[in-house]
């Protein structure tokens, strides 16, 4: 009987082979029944959450199991030995067992693992596995791939490793290993190797010749010696087609006696000069940032690289203009020019038949306007044209664009309103990032983009209010979840794109060097009124600057809840009102700035507000008082009521002033107003003295009759 369990989604199921309907389904942890399935011969309980306890050790029961995979499960704690009588056990996954905020796997590598004899696969990497790697694992003799990267391991490569001849697959990668030309001698089987980040040399000797054909070789941060140049036994390696050196201090031109087949080369980061290679012609990513490269680009890249698909040339010394041959390359999805010299316009050749996810051409030297043809790239999720001279309004044919994640105009010479349309149509938009341009008019309603995280509108020249919506960003309003194992930079924006290459997934991470995951900066520039109270819902803001503008009224209390603030800075408008007590509740603030503004009373104390010791933090305030300012609280307090009962005794006789003035004015006016028209017309005052002898004779005659009927009643 065979009996499989997939525990994918935090959800266990179990299936016969003969029976592929649901039995039964568990969640959130294993069921004591399971101990029950002694004919088990594969257990997958990958991807979910076991609460962080502790591998059971009743899994070392299962004698037939011929598969085990507690990948990302959740588990934590050392592996239990009972593990090791699992002697049918051909496949062992152990890896990504880490949470945020928990330990995972903190252990050494049980030596016990070299008595399960039948091991064809062992995955221990992404934990906090310590120690060195044991010598029984030199007799798992039918071993074909050992993953061990990602942990905390150290020291010298046991010999054994020699004996291990079917060996096809080895990753040592981000570890504190040391391996040598002669540990690998017997690996003729070898395929796969990662070594990067470690301390490892491999180019000892210049003869040394592998006994191995390898189809992937990852060398990243490791040293190359005796000399820091290409070692010269790639030469041997001519089935080689993913090779990444980067970070290793090379120093020389890129011989032309690489493997011709490589798909996949990485050498950025590295000191390499000469001329881009023209010799590959079954390229598809090639990785040459950061390094002295210079000259213009070559035309005939469609005919030496047609089959690229990512070409990252970014900071080096390249100049001329970008050739049009760039917009013909049918499988480009990424192209990063950034941080050269180039000149002339954005090439104006872009077909809607384009692949292309990614265009990065900031910090260069380009000119005129947004092409037109951009608009063809229906597939485009982050454009980067920062940091040139580039002008122009934003072209109303860019809202065809709807896959647009990243949106970077910084920097540039852009005129007229902001669209409206960003915020209707490109509704994909996670970073809209327009600062230090020349755009004018009010902020446009932008709160209907759903996923918007960056938002820097600095330095330009908008006026108006901040819009009340600005609490309405969806993104913004809970703190941002990462995944286990991967922490983002607070200090650099961080912009990943998964490449697919022979089948496995390798994450190209673009670092642009922005302020925060989360952040709005509308600094320097024109606006008014109050700072909306809404903001105070962006509870998951990390980064908020309204600094260098016309803003009026109190800082809101709201944005004291906005716990995950890190960054605030108000400084150089009109504020006015005291300091929200509140914002010494934010435990994560690290930069406060309030400085010139008209903010009056004590400054708040306590939690995080007693690390800001500056002054000049609160400078520009004359009417604050308290630490850390040197005005004393006390004294100034004293002095602020006698001021107020002068202005209260100021204020009553001014009432009381006021109160006489208007009488005696009252008074004149009526009586000018009265007696001046009869002076000065005839008419009226003929009029007026005929109504008043009718009045009086009126009043005499009833006067008499009313004496006359009394004295008759007499």
């Amino acid at each position: 009987m065979d009996l499989y369990e997939d525990c994918s989604y935090q959800e266990v199921y179990y299936w016969l082979d003969d029976d592929p309907g649901c039995k039964r389904a568990l969640r959130g942890d294993i069921t004591p029944s399971l101990r029950s399935l002694q004919q088990l011969n594969r257990l997958d309980l990958s991807g979910n959450y076991f609460m962080h306890k502790p591998i059971p050790k009743f899994l070392g029961a299962f004698r037939r199991l011929t598969y085990l995979n507690l990948s990302g499960a959740g588990f934590m704690g050392r592996v239990p030995d009972q593990l090791g009588n699992l002697s049918t056990l051909q496949h062992l996954d152990l890896s990504y067992n880490c949470h945020w905020g928990y330990n995972d796997i903190n252990s050494t590598i049980p030596d016990w693992l070299g008595n399960i004899k039948n091991l064809k696969s062992l995955d221990l990497s992404s934990n906090s596995l310590c120690g060195s790697v044991p010598a029984s694992i030199g007799n798992l003799s039918l071993l074909q791939h050992l993953i061990l990267g990602s942990n905390n391991l150290n020291g010298m490569f046991p010999e054994s490793i020699k004996r291990l001849k079917g060996l096809r697959d080895l990753d040592l990668y981000n570890n504190s290993l040391s391996l040598s030309e002669d540990d690998l001698a017997n690996l003729s089987s070898l395929k796969y190797l990662v070594i990067s980040y470690n301390s490892i040399y491999l180019n000892k000797s210049d003869d040394w010749i592998p006994p191995f054909q390898l189809n992937t070789l990852f060398m990243e941060f490791c040293q190359i010696l005796p000399m820091p140049q290409f070692p010269k036994w790639l030469r041997t390696q001519t089935t080689l087609d993913e090779l990444d050196l980067s970070n290793a201090g090379i120093k020389e031109t890129i011989p032309n006696w690489l493997p011709s087949g490589l798909e996949y080369l990485d050498l950025s980061n590295n000191m390499i000069d000469g001329e881009i290679p023209q010799f590959f012609p079954k390229l598809k990513y090639l990785f040459l940032s950061n390094n002295s490269f210079s000259g213009n680009l070559s035309p005939r890249i469609t005919n030496t690289m047609p089959s690229l698909q990512w070409f990252d040339l970014s900071m080096n010394n390249m100049s001329g203009e970008i050739p049009f041959s760039y917009c013909q390359l049918r499988y480009l999805e990424g192209l990063q020019l950034y941080e050269n010299n180039l000149s002339g316009v954005v090439p104006n050749c872009w077909k809607d038949s384009s692949n292309l996810l990614l265009l990065d051409l900031s910090s260069n030297k380009l000119v005129g306007g947004v092409p037109d043809s951009l608009c063809n790239l229906q597939t485009l999720e982050s454009l980067h044209l920062s940091h040139n001279n580039l002008s122009g309004p934003i072209p109303l044919c860019l809202k065809s664009c709807t896959e647009l994640a990243t949106l970077d105009l910084g920097h540039n010479n852009f005129i007229g309103n902001i669209p409206t349309w960003i915020g209707e149509s490109l509704l994909s938009l996670k970073t809209l990032n327009l600062r230090s341009n020349a755009f004018n008019g009010s902020i446009p309603r932008l709160s209907s983009l759903p996923s918007l995280r960056i938002l820097d509108l600095s330095n330009n020249n908008l006026s108006g209010m901040i819009p009340q919506s600005f609490g309405d960003f969806s993104a913004l309003k809970s703190a941002p979840t990462y995944q286990c194992c991967y922490f983002n930079n607070n200090s650099l924006y961080v912009e990943d794109m998964w490449l697919f290459i022979k089948g496995s997934e390798i994450k190209y991470t673009t670092i642009r060097q922005l302020s925060m995951d989360t952040l709005i900066d509308l600094s320097n520039n024109y606006l008014s009124g109050n700072i909306p109270e809404e903001l105070g819902n962006l509870h998951g803001l990390r980064s908020l600057n309204l600094s260098k503008n016309y803003l009026i009224g109190q800082i809101p209390w709201s944005i004291g809840g906005m716990k995950q603030l890190e960054v605030l800075d108000l400084s150089r408008n009109n504020l006015s009102g005291a300091i929200p007590s509140d914002l010494a509740a934010l435990n994560f603030l690290d930069h406060l700035n309030l400085s010139y503004n008209n903010l009056s009373g004590r400054i708040p104390n306590g939690n995080q507000l007693q690390t800001f010791i500056d002054p000049s933090i609160y400078a520009g305030n004359p009417n604050l008082c308290g630490p850390p300012l040197i005005k004393n609280c006390t004294v100034n307090i004293a002095k602020a009521n006698k001021e107020e009962q002068s202005e209260d005794s100021s204020k009553s006789r001014m009432e009381t002033l006021w109160l006489y003035t208007s009488i005696t004015l009252g008074f004149i006016i009526g009586f000018w107003a009265t007696c001046g028209s009869l002076l000065l017309q005839q008419t009226w005052r003929t009029s007026y003295f005929r109504a008043i002898d009718n009045m009086f004779d009126k009043l005499y005659v009833m006067m008499v009759v009313t004496v006359a009927k009394y004295k008759r009643k007499l």
